[in-house]
């Protein structure tokens, strides 16, 4: 996102990790540097919030030129990285079941339909780690039931 379309908020909290990431005293953010760009004093000190949306970002820009860089928001982790491991095991059991002739359809829409007997989840990208972690189990009781040797 562009600093352009950045809200007043979050420009004042970035200006704020900013200045503690810079080392600045409060004295020197607000006396020099606010000052420097523009900001009045409000209620008794010099406050960011008499900026203007421009000032703000004009501000952090000079921030950045002194060092400081702003950390991209953590994404949440996908939610697929703990399963595509778990889905890939799935798919091998599957397929290998599938060459030792006990499944006759080795398509991935078969197999969602047997893990969703299992899960009761529609897709599996819906399925809890606990979810894949039965099917795994299933498809191994499957093949030891079957006496089929899988491969590692």
């Amino acid at each position: 996102m562009s600093t352009t379309k950045k809200p007043r908020n979050h420009c004042y909290t970035l200006l704020a990790i900013a200045k503690k990431k810079l080392g600045w005293d409060d004295e020197f953010y607000r006396d020099v540097f606010l000052v420097k760009h523009g900001a009045k004093e409000k209620n008794g000190r010099v406050s960011a919030s008499t900026l203007s949306i421009g000032q703000l970002h004009q501000a952090l820009e000079d921030m950045k030129a002194h060092g400081f860089k702003p950390m991209q928001k953590k994404k949440p982790r996908s939610q697929t990285d703990f399963r595509t491991a778990r889905i890939k095991k799935i798919t091998a059991i599957w397929l290998q079941l599938h060459k030792e002739h006990i499944v006759r359809d080795p398509s991935d829409t078969a197999m969602q339909r047997w893990c969703m007997s299992q899960t009761k989840k529609a897709r599996l990208d819906w399925a809890t780690s606990n979810d894949l972690n039965n099917c795994i189990e299933a498809l191994k009781l499957w093949a030891t039931r079957e006496h089929v040797n899988l491969e590692h």
